[in-house]
Parts: C-alpha cells; structure tokens; sequence
C-alpha cells in the first residue's frame, strides 16, 4: 500500500465519524458511556448484595439508584429536547424516560437502570447499522487522496495537502496510488480504475490527453497530470456533496410516516393508562411504555432510502434527493434525447457532396465554420479535415454559433454558413434537393459582395450502442408503457435509429428550446415522464420531467446540477437497474413498516395483557428494529452487473 494513503480500516472510522454530526456522536457517546458506568454500579450493587445480603443492603440498593439516576440523565435530556423541538427521533427517549421514571418512583431502582441501559446498547447496534449503509455512500472518500506529489519548476517532487492544488499544477501518480485531482494527462501511459467514479469494475486506458478523475486508482504506469481542479471543486467533491444533501432529504413518503409515529406514541401512552387503570399494575404499564418504542417506524424509511442511495452510488448513480428515488418509482414514460444517449454520439463524415464548388472548397468552407463550435457535427468535420492533413485553410475574423440552427464565420473571402437545412434556406440560400442518406446532413453556402451560392452538403453518420434496444425492452418489460426518442435531426434519420431500437414514438426536428415542449406534452397526456439527456444541452428537458436522468456525466458540471439522477457512466443498464431499486426501496418501506409495526402491535397485546415483563420487553422490543435493519440491509446486494 502506498505510504500516501493511510490504512483502510482508519479511513472507514474516519468516513464513519463523518456520517454523523459532532453533537449527534457527543450524544452517541454520551449515551453509550453512562449505559456502560450504570452497568458497572449494577454489577457492583449485585455482588454487595449477593455478598453481604443484609448487612449492605441499603448500600446495594443506593448503588442501583444511582445507577438509574445516571444511566437516565441522557435519555431524560434527549426526551426534553424531543418536546422543544419537535424531533421525531426523540419518541422512544421520552417513551423509556417515562418508564424509567416510573420504575423509579415505585423503588424498582433495577428495572429503572436495566431499561434504559438494555435499549441503550440496541440504541448503539442500530446507529452502527445505519451507519453502515451511510458508510458505503461516504465510503467513496476511502480512496480520496489525501496527499499528491508536485513538480515544481526544476522539476523536483514535493508532497502536497490535495486541498491545495490550484489549476495548472503537475503532479507526479505512481502505480497503485490515487489520483489526487482531475486534470490531464501529460505524460504516460496507464490503465485508470474509475469505479468511485462511474461504477464501472474494468479499467480504462489513458494516455497523453486522456481526462482522469480525483479518486481513482492508477494501476500499472508512471503518470503526469495537470491539474484542472482539486479537493470539493473535482467531481468526487461534487458527488459526495450531493450524496450528502440526498441522504438528508426526506419524501412524502418519510414526511407521512413520521406524521404517524407522533400519533402511534399517543396510542401507546394512552393504552399504558388504560392497562394502569385496568390492572393496577404499574409493572404491566412499564412493560407497554417500553415496547410501544416506535423505533420501526422511525427506521423504516431512512434505513431503506440510505442503503438504497449506497446501493446506488455503488453503481455509478447519483441521486440528487430522495423525492426523485420515489418519483422513479412512478414512471411509465421515457423520453431519450438520441445523440450521445441512445446513440454513441460519436459523429463521423460519411462524404461530401459539393454542389457550386470542388470537394475542397466544400470542407475548407465546413471547417472555418465548424472551428467555431464544439458541436458533435463541428467535432466530426474538423476530425474529417485533420485526418485528410490539409495545408489550405481559412481564418475567420469573428464567428458566431446559434444554437440548434449552425455556425455563421466572418473571412475575408465572405460570410461562410454551417448548419441545417431550414435555417440555411431562411438565411437566404437556395439550396438543392436533399440527398438520400440516413443521418445527419450538414449545408454550407457562401455569401460574398457579389453572390450567394451553396457550396454542398456534408453525410454524417451516427451509431446506435450496442446495448440499447435491450435496455428498452427491459423498461418495458419492468412496466415503462411508452418509449420516446427526442431528436433534431430529420424524420429519416430519427425513424432509423427508432426501428432499430424498438423506439414506439419519434418526436424529430425539434429545436433545444422546443424539447421542453414536448416534455411538457406527455406529462399533460397523464404520464409520469423519465427523460434521459446527455444533461449538458438537455437541461430544460430534463428539469421539466419528472425524473431527469444525465448519462455519462461524469465531469461535467452543468450535468451535475441540472439533472435528477446522473449515470456517471455510459451503460445504459443502469436505467432499469435505477427504476428497479426504487421500486424495491418502496416495497421494503412498506414491509418495514407493516411488520415492524405488526409486531410491536403484538407485544403491546402481550405486554398489557401481563405475559411481558419490562426487561423483558426491553430486549423484545429491539426485535423489529433488527427486521427493519436487516430487511433495508438486503437493498445494498447487487442486481445488476
């Protein structure tokens, strides 16, 4: 192991800390402390009295008070803190407070302790579990660079915090260390673990120019990379800020349950009374108190929507907020945008065809243009006009992209246009009959003091990935009722690519501003809309649905921040993986919740009716927690590759 990373199992405990708060673990170990410190003086109390049976009576007997009076000192201050603010996870506090101090009250100083400090240890096991499912979310911080080796400018290494890495910078990556930050590479040669990243087990080969993230794992060559941003501004920064905020969010579904956990806590202490007044038995009523702990509904979401957020990031998914976890479980409609989503996105120069002017004249002209814009047609003319080594070139004086319509270039030769049909027949040109091609075609035309000429059209070809027809059978198969493809290129081209796929609906030639129109559409239809972008040009789109799904996003912020749920990867898999989780995560809400709360109904019976002692019912009723801990446990098994 690399001497810059520090050992494994002290970077869980530090990703653990991490999970929670500074109060929450004071009040953590606040608890746990006195549980232990009461536990002690019981045992102390009962070998005095097992000892000394009736001479130090009396002193066995203060010992138990004291250890009650201690172990309750912070349950009782997390009950007050319940009843000022309100908070949902304080119920089953001032449910074993009331107990206790009823246990208390009566001289039963031995229930009084051993109440709290049984619930208290379960208190501990449940905060682990949770935390556990937390951990595997934060657990993208065990492979984060802590330190990085800068060149300086004679070239000499220095070890470096990665928080102070600033653009520009080269660092040194030796095999099977991490990268600290993301930046490119400038020299060497090597093969990139990017599962932190993108989900994705198989390494990728990078070289000179390659992109590279911060946390990921360098295998088996020397790197130098320059630095583009580091520590929060990098992409794992980003991400784990947004799991951050996801694992805090809360749904309708939480915000219900924890409306009805206050009632249930009603219901328990109004059956106490009732079995108190019945009975005459304050034993049986301390018994009710105890396993009337509504920790099952207090758990039953949370530890669901958190393994299911783990689940997910393992995956290369983020979920931004846990309202869109359960908005995916809704959803009977997918909209994809087609390039770069169900397409490569990867456009290639099938051919020119020149109309007023040679081959030359045709790509000299594209390429002025199309050096102006980083559009995926701009990219396949100037990766066209590099390959083919060409001397004779333009330069433009100003140029200017419009977006979804092309590029116009100022030179001195003329004003050169590169874009789609319409919007070069409305800028004045006329232009030829449209070739028969199945892809994109580009027009390029020329205006001069003198003239106005077309110059020629250019083929372009796209391709569908390999894996998308199957991912859109098994929507439809796990019930996604109706299948969109969203394009702007010709109906031609968008009716290809949708027979190849299995597509049902093609909405083509539709400008950026207008694909929000469409969105809008299916919704107003009574469906509940998935759309699926690149999130980059897709951003109206993908807000206006009601899951907005970026593929491949990983580094690119916009992406980031204007998407639902963002694949950090390219795999296509991951959509029905996504939507099969949620539906998961809701079913196993509605189990925990419906057998956790069955069984405490069951002990609340047994308790009032006599069967169930209090410390009896102290360790029962930790029973349907663990059901709920260890059915939202199952969430975090794989089912997908």
């Amino acid at each position: 192991m690399s001497s810059m990373t520090a050992p494994v199992a002290d970077r869980i405990q530090r990703d653990l800390d991490a999970g929670m708060t500074v109060g929450e673990r004071l009040r953590l170990g606040l608890r746990i402390g006195t549980a232990l410190a009461a536990g002690v003086l019981l045992i102390a109390a009962y070998a005095i009295g097992w000892a000394f049976p009736a001479e130090q009576g009396p002193i066995a007997e203060s010992l138990k008070a004291l250890a009650a009076i201690l172990v309750l000192l912070p349950i009782l201050r997390e009950a007050a803190r319940g009843v000022l603010t309100g908070a949902t996870d304080a119920y089953s506090s001032q449910l074993v407070a009331i107990a206790s101090l009823a246990a208390l009250a009566v001289g039963d100083f031995a229930t009084a302790a051993l109440i709290p400090i049984i619930l208290s240890v379960a208190f501990f096991l449940e905060e682990r579990s949770v935390l556990g499912a937390q951990a595997a979310i934060e657990g993208l911080k065990s492979l984060q660079a802590r330190k990085a080796r800068r060149l300086d400018s004679r070239g000499l290494e220095h070890e470096v915090e990665t928080d102070v890495l600033l653009p520009g910078d080269t660092v040194v990556v030796r095999p099977g260390e991490t990268i600290p930050a993301d930046g490119t590479v400038a020299r060497g040669h090597s093969a990139i673990d990017q599962s932190t990243i993108t989900g994705e087990s198989t390494p990728e080969d990078v070289a000179p120019g390659s992109t590279v993230f911060a946390g990921t794992i360098n295998h088996n060559g020397l790197l130098h990379i320059t630095v583009a941003t580091a520590g929060g501004s990098s992409t794992l920064g980003k991400v784990l800020e947004l799991l951050k905020d996801a694992e805090q969010s809360k749904t309708a579904m939480l915000r219900l349950i924890e409306q009805y956990a206050k009632y249930f806590v009603l219901g328990v202490l109004l059956i106490a009374g009732i079995t108190l007044f019945l009975s005459r038995d304050l034993s049986r009523a301390i018994a009710v108190l105890v396993v009337g702990c509504p920790g099952p509904f207090i758990l039953a979401g949370p530890a669901a929507m958190v393994a299911a957020l783990a689940s997910a990031s393992r995956k290369g998914i983020l979920i931004k907020n846990a309202k869109f976890l359960e908005a995916l479980t809704e959803v009977d409609s997918v909209i994809f945008d087609k390039t770069g989503t169900v397409t490569l996105g990867q456009l290639e120069v099938a051919s020119l065809m020149p109309h007023e002017g040679t081959d030359e004249e045709l790509l000299r002209a594209a390429t002025v243009c199309a050096e102006a814009s980083q559009h995926p047609v701009s990219r396949a003319i100037i990766n066209y006009a590099n390959q083919l080594e060409r001397s004779d070139h333009l330069e433009s004086t100003s140029a200017e992209e419009l977006a979804g319509r092309g590029v116009i270039a100022k030179t001195d030769q003329g004003r050169f246009v590169l874009g789609r049909r319409v919007w070069v027949e409305q800028s004045g040109f006329d232009l030829p009959v449209e070739p028969d091609h199945a892809g994109p075609i580009v027009w390029v035309a020329v205006e001069t003091a003198k003239e106005k000429r077309c110059l020629g059209c250019v083929l372009l070809a796209d391709h569908a990935r390999t894996d998308a027809k199957e991912v859109i059978e098994d929507l439809h198969r796990i019930g996604i009722e109706r299948a969109t493809l969203l394009t702007g290129d010709r109906r031609q081209v968008a009716d290809q690519i949708a027979s190849e796929l299995g597509v049902d609906n093609v909405v083509s030639e539709v400008l950026p501003g207008h694909k929000l129109d469409v969105v809008r559409a299916e919704r107003e239809a009574g469906y509940r809309v998935m759309v699926v972008g690149d999130g980059v040009n897709d951003a109206p789109a993908l807000a206006g649905g009601d899951v907005g799904i970026a593929m491949g996003a990983a580094g690119a912020e916009i992406a980031l921040r204007s998407a639902d749920v963002v694949l950090m990867t390219e795999r296509l898999d991951r959509l029905p993986f996504a939507v099969g989780l949620a539906r998961r995560t809701r079913t196993t809400i509605h189990r925990n919740v419906i057998v956790g709360a069955g069984l405490t109904i069951v002990m609340l019976g047994l308790a009032s009716a006599g069967y169930i002692s209090p410390i009896a019912g102290a360790v029962l009723q930790n029973v349907g927690e663990l059901y709920v801990i260890i059915n939202s446990a199952a969430l975090l098994k794989d089912r997908a590759g």
